[in-house]
């Protein structure tokens, strides 16, 4: 039962890497091309497809938004007790719980304005929601972190927030598979997903090594690092596979946290 498990929880967490970081790319990627349109340096075909991108950017923001809320619910559902000791359930129970339900409605009506608002939305108010999502990224990916400790070994405040971050990068350039345009934040993400594995505490490190994650770890590494100059058709399947890839190891080092917790209370 435990392999079903662990690919269930990679299913969840690298889902989690495209929704939320979705919110960030995909707005400031069809900025770009609102700007192309506005300064008339588009032919009438691209003019067309460009159109078209940002319509369907639009209309997947808010279900991306709310489904990565849904995988949240259910990875929070299948792990109550690194919630409970971080304080993240019930989101009121802590101020980080409750800043994380301000910024998801926040954000939530801001996918719905771009929703009803794209086809005459200047360049400026794409890149508004981008900076919107952004905040969102880097508190989700805060208390991620948090989840990922339990109550396993903690990491000193400065480690802490660099492996936040690096979340944070993981999942911006993950989420280049949903944006038009070639890969350029994970071609950074790779060596930062390395990085992220340096970074952890040695415990939890070594226990990882030891259940053989650095395979997961470097190859999802090297296809996030490799997809700007894959052909374009592999450029998607490629993040896709990284993001599935790096939510599994996640979901292992969450898992092996929590062992460590239960053998060194």
């Amino acid at each position: 039962m435990e392999g079903p498990r662990l690919i269930a929880d990679g299913l969840l967490l690298g889902w989690l890497l495209l929704a939320w970081g979705a919110q960030a790319v995909l707005p400031w990627r069809l900025a770009g091309l609102n700007t192309g349109l506005n300064t008339g340096l588009n032919t009438g075909l691209n003019t067309g497809l460009n159109t078209e991108r940002r319509r369907s950017g639009a209309l997947a923001l808010l279900p991306l938004l709310l489904t990565g809320a849904l995988a949240a619910f259910f990875y929070v559902l299948r792990h109550p007790d690194p919630a409970i000791v971080q304080r993240l359930y019930p989101l009121g129970a802590s101020k980080a719980g409750r800043m994380l339900a301000v910024l998801f409605f926040a954000l939530m009506a801001s996918d719905l304005f771009l929703f009803l608002t794209w086809r005459r939305l200047e360049a400026v108010g794409w890149r508004i929601a981008a900076g919107f999502g952004l905040v969102f990224l880097l508190v989700t990916a805060w208390a991620a972190e948090l989840m990922r400790i339990g109550e396993g070994p903690e990491s000193a405040a400065v480690p802490f927030l660099a492996l936040a971050a690096l979340r944070a990068l993981l999942a911006l350039g993950a989420a280049e598979a949903l944006a038009p345009g070639p890969p350029l934040l994970a071609a950074a993400a790779g060596p930062g997903l390395l990085l992220y594995g340096l970074l952890l505490p040695a415990q939890l490190a070594q226990a990882l090594g030891a259940h053989g994650q650095w395979l997961t770890l470097a190859t999802a590494a090297l296809l996030l690092l490799g997809a700007r100059w894959f052909p374009p058709a592999l450029r998607r399947p490629a993040l896709l596979g990284a993001a599935l890839l790096a939510g599994l190891y996640l979901g292992q080092a969450a898992r092996l946290s929590a062992e460590l917790g239960v053998a060194h209370p």
